[in-house]
């Protein structure tokens, strides 16, 4: 295995460019260890879920305000902890009650007509969910439906609860900004419309 590596350097951009690059990298270079610079935690965190949706091992060093997050291929021999003091995340070990479903939710009521009884309908869902054998593998909200993860909100603990059985719970940036609740995320990360796209060409989606 080759013992190449390509620096992707996107210091002062923004989500989805770093995404974006760091993909191009890993297209072009299929056997080359990537290292992707950034400088944001919202980069950081969302170049480390596309190094892990592509099974490459994923190390992060900060250095200053910059993260180094080092993505190896699978089957490089290259060790991570080439980097000094490189803190290796580890993919979480999917579960036999986590599902290769992703629910896209849209907005913060279930279904059309009663937005009151939508709201009810939707507390019901999150609490099923918890309780149900098998579990979705992604949640992605966007528009309305960012408000379930924010502060205040009544869906917390449902959430939590799915969050801590191994559910990737994200929300889209662009729509936190638009309700001003991007501080107040309580439940997940942040994530951008490159990553959902994304997923929805590529995995089993269910729109709610």
């Amino acid at each position: 295995m080759s013992s190449k590596e390509v620096v992707v350097d996107v210091r002062g951009k923004l989500c989805p460019v770093p995404v974006i690059e760091s993909k191009k990298a890993m297209d072009a270079s299929p056997e080359a260890v990537i290292v992707t610079v950034v400088d944001n935690e919202v980069s950081r965190d969302n170049v480390i879920k596309l190094g892990k949706s592509k099974k490459y091992a994923v190390g992060i060093q900060q250095r200053g305000s910059a993260y180094y997050i080092r993505m190896t291929p699978p089957g490089n021999d290259i060790v991570a902890n080439q980097t000094e003091s490189t803190a290796t995340v580890h993919e979480k070990k999917e579960t036999p009650d986590v599902g290769g479903r992703v629910l896209l939710m849209t907005k913060d009521y279930l279904g059309e007509g009663s937005e009151e009884l939508g709201r009810s309908l939707m507390k019901t869902f999150w609490f099923c969910l918890t309780e149900a054998d098998v579990k979705p593998k992604k949640i992605f909200f966007i528009n309305s439906g960012v408000k379930m993860v924010a502060e205040g909100s009544e869906h917390l603990e449902n959430l939590q609860a799915l969050a801590d059985a191994g559910v990737e719970i994200a929300a889209c940036g662009i729509c936190l900004d638009f309700y001003g609740l991007k501080e107040s995320v309580k439940i997940g990360t942040i994530t951008n419309m490159y990553v959902i796209s994304d997923s929805m060409m590529t995995e089993a989606m269910v729109t709610l």
